[in-house]
């Protein structure tokens, strides 16, 4: 078998145009080359002349990439007339006929325009970039129209636009005429291929969106029948709550009346016990005022009274935003000292004890307070001034600090 790679530039013909005027120069050649073609050439087919070009123009789809050129002739005025990028590429055109078998009878019909270039190793067989009718002044359009197929094939939202549609469907159209050029590919390709699919598509999505709408309703009923079954467990079950509720109210009601009867009883002994003690009280308040007149008389002067403290006010939370809770005392002063910068306050409770409370100290010593509660000691009269405690401890501090502040020097000053 010989290689065709020889014949693209025969050693002592130089190839000339089919339309050369010069007949005896183009005899020779055409024998030449005649001589050397006697036997068919093989050529590697792209997968553009195989799938696309040959498919559509035959209706022929070749089982092998291969394929073997006879009586082949190049073709000068064809290969110029190509596009400036084809041409630097070393595209060239040749006529010639066309086998699927070095040696069989299968062949394309007719005599083909083949576009081809020079294998970039000597050893590989040359490729047929595309096939294209004889005639060379559609050269062109026949390019474009194959190019269009190609690109639409490679853009792959076309699935169905495959090797076979090609040869049982666009090749009887482009047999009969009906498709002469890309843009009438194009037409095909977008509207009539498309409209049947497109319709197809939108009534499988008109099915999903039905049957969507079907499974919504469904779920709907679904989740209200769900709805009202526990509607309906959450009444029985209040229902029985509620009967459960009675029982245990008329239960309780029996036990409260039980436990009234109790604590009245409790009551009447606490009663009893306080109206005891406040006798008792009353006898020690006699005898306190008893010793007091006593003390008067014999001219006991500068004594301190005796007398329970008592508070003056209600207490109040501190507005400072702590926790500490305030309250004003009258109350009798045993002693009154100054430690640093503390003032230590010594004075009868509530209890008639002696108690003892130290202020804070944090703003140094208070003047104003500590010559007043003197005073108070030193004239044997009783003093109002301010405790602080938490509810926590009920540790008594004196409040030195707040006791001077405007709001509450009116409490104590003028007494």
């Amino acid at each position: 078998m010989r290689r065709c790679t020889s014949l693209l530039n025969p050693p002592s013909v130089k190839p000339t145009s089919l339309n050369s005027t010069n007949s005896h120069e183009f005899v020779s050649s055409e024998s030449l080359i005649n001589k050397q073609l006697m036997s068919r050439s093989r050529y590697h087919l792209t997968a553009h002349a195989q799938d696309e070009t040959i498919p559509l123009r035959t209706g022929i789809i070749p089982k092998t990439s291969k394929v073997f050129l006879g009586e082949i002739s190049i073709d000068e005025d064809g290969t110029a007339q190509q596009t400036k990028s084809n041409r630097d590429s070393g595209n060239y055109h040749i006529l010639a006929n066309v086998w699927l078998s070095e040696h069989g009878e299968e062949r394309l019909p007719g005599r083909w325009r083949l576009v081809t270039v020079k294998p970039d190793d000597d050893y590989k067989d040359p490729p047929i970039l595309t096939i294209l009718p004889i005639d060379r002044l559609t050269a062109r359009s026949e390019a474009n129209l194959t190019d269009f197929l190609k690109k639409e094939r490679r853009n792959n939202d076309k699935p169905w636009l495959t090797v076979q549609y090609i040869a049982q469907t666009l090749y009887p159209l482009l047999r009969d005429g009906l498709i002469r050029d890309h843009n009438d590919l194009s037409r095909h390709l977008n509207d009539v291929a498309m409209k049947p699919l497109v319709e197809a598509k939108n009534a499988a999505e008109r099915g999903k969106a039905i049957a969507e709408r079907d499974k919504t309703e469904a779920q709907l009923a679904k989740d209200a029948a769900e709805r009202d079954r526990t509607q309906a467990e959450n009444e029985r079950y209040e229902a029985l709550m509620k009967a459960d509720r009675f029982h245990t109210i008329a239960d309780e009601a029996v036990s409260y009346s039980e436990v009234l009867e109790k604590d009245k009883v409790i009551l009447e002994d606490k009663v009893e016990r306080l109206t005891a003690e406040g006798e008792q009280m009353k006898a020690a308040m006699a005898k306190i005022s008893a010793n007091k007149n006593g003390a008067e008389k014999q001219g006991a002067a500068q004594e301190t009274s005796l007398e329970f403290a008592i508070a003056v006010t209600r207490p109040w939370p501190s507005k400072t935003g702590s926790d500490y809770m305030n309250i004003g005392v009258e109350a009798t002063i045993i002693d009154v000292q100054r430690h640093g910068s503390n003032i230590t306050l010594k004075y009868i409770d509530r209890a008639g004890k002696s108690q003892v409370v130290t202020d804070f100290g944090y703003y140094g010593f208070v003047d104003l307070v500590y010559n007043y509660l003197e005073s108070c000691k030193n004239e044997s009269r009783r003093a109002v001034f301010i405790l602080t405690y938490k509810k926590s401890d009920m540790k008594m501090r004196l409040a030195a600090d707040t006791m001077k502040l405007d709001a509450y020097i009116g409490l104590w000053r003028n007494k």
